[in-house]
């Protein structure tokens, strides 16, 4: 709710005992287990892939040369042809700001040494926050940097003095690689090719660049500048 608030998006719940229209991201997250999912384990088993950058680069291979440009078995039209009939306007964020939007706060009291814990780690803040309930606000995989702030004002970042946790456990669990037998893919792009799927879906993905169908509406006089 708080990043849906910072993002200007409005959280909307379906009403109770109404569960039509809840199954849509479900079904995407399903299709993702079936379809890419298999592919990605197999690559990496076999070093393929070996980084987060080639996880990432694979899959927006298979989103944009795959998923974006299939006939959806609901709508009868592929995505991209869909999305592209929007008139909505779409809102970019920059980066930098996205992350900042996405740090994780924690809520603590200073003690009377100006010292706070936090996942096991203990922290020195300036000396005026001393007694104060201030809000930190860091990235789970990086806890050396912890921001602090009280009462909608910035103070300098703490200082690590006892660093046992750099990485918040939760995150540091999920991290680690899960053993998976390889699927048979339900992708039809690739099959009966001895071929890299995710290489494929690349091309396509490239061959598509030269004949882009999504168009973005222009924001009216009323939406102003953002």
């Amino acid at each position: 709710m708080r990043i849906c608030g910072k993002l200007g998006i409005r959280l909307s719940h379906s009403r109770p005992y109404r569960p039509q229209g809840r199954g849509k991201i479900e079904k995407f997250f399903r299709f993702i287990d079936s379809s890419f999912k298999p592919e990605a384990y197999a690559q990496i088993q076999a070093w393929q892939i070996a980084t987060l950058g080639e996880l990432n680069a694979a899959l927006a291979a298979w989103l944009d040369g795959f998923y974006h440009v299939r006939k959806h078995g609901g709508t009868g039209e592929p995505p991209l042809n869909r999305a592209a009939r929007c008139q909505r306007v779409i809102r970019r964020v920059p980066v930098e700001e996205l992350m900042d939007i996405f740090l994780w706060e924690e809520t603590r009291k200073a003690d009377k040494t100006g010292c706070v814990s936090l996942m096991g780690n203990i922290y020195e803040m300036a000396g005026e926050l001393t007694g104060l309930t201030v809000t930190l606000r860091f990235d789970p995989f990086d806890l050396k940097v912890l921001q602090v702030w009280h009462q909608g004002r910035r103070f300098p970042n703490a200082v690590p003095l006892d660093l046992s946790q750099p990485v918040h456990q939760r995150v540091k669990g999920n991290s680690r690689k899960s053993r998976v037998s390889r699927a048979e893919s339900t992708d039809t792009l690739a099959a009966g090719k001895n071929l890299n799927f995710f290489a494929l879906a690349e091309e396509k993905r490239r061959a598509n660049w030269g004949n882009e169908l999504l168009t973005y509406a222009q924001p009216s006089k009323e939406d102003g500048n953002d």
